[in-house]
């Protein structure tokens, strides 16, 4: 590589990151012991642009903190000026699209959702997903074009460009009922 490159360049079939991204310290993913976890990433190859605060993994990406599991072809980190993880975005291939599973509160199950690409807007706590999205939070399940989650206060939003295309599941409240 030629010193004119102002990026530095990783490659390995099971590389850690750890060290690229000890920039990402500090995150707001899921549970507040998930911040305190390493984070670790497994990738074919990884490029860090310190000028721009952006890392890009690709080939068979997994990055692991805490409760968060997130995989895909692709996976660019982006740092805010503080040098805190500001956003994720993952991006799948048509055959594996980007999935993302985390446990958001801890008397609650774990979110899952699958895309062809996962946005992750860290410090507002919002995911995006768009291409055949799919999330599923417990028993409760949402397909559409583009999928809007708000971690913080649980609002989700679906959208399609097809009729009908939005389709939601979920099962009914268990509850003791007084006869």
């Amino acid at each position: 590589m030629s010193s004119n490159h102002r990026h530095r360049s990783f490659s390995s079939t099971s590389l850690r990151l750890a060290g690229l991204l000890a920039l990402a310290a500090g995150a707001a993913l899921g549970l507040p012991e998930d911040q305190e976890q390493p984070i670790l990433v497994e990738a074919d190859e990884g490029v860090y642009e310190p000028e721009r605060g952006v890392s890009v993994l690709t080939g068979s990406v997994r990055v692991d903190q805490g409760t968060l599991r997130l995989q895909a072809e692709t996976v660019t980190l982006v740092n805010s000026d503080d040098r805190h993880l500001a956003r994720i975005v993952a991006e799948g291939e048509p055959e594996r699209p980007a999935t993302l599973r985390q446990r958001v509160n801890a008397d609650e199950p774990f979110v899952t959702a699958r895309a062809s690409r996962i946005d992750y807007a860290v410090a507002e706590q919002r995911i995006e997903l768009h291409g055949s999205a799919f999330l599923r939070r417990g028993e409760r399940e949402l397909e559409g074009d583009v999928i809007r989650y708000d971690l913080k206060d649980g609002r989700v939003d679906a959208h399609s460009d097809q009729p009908g295309g939005v389709r939601m599941k979920w099962q009914p409240e268990r509850g003791n009922s007084a006869d």
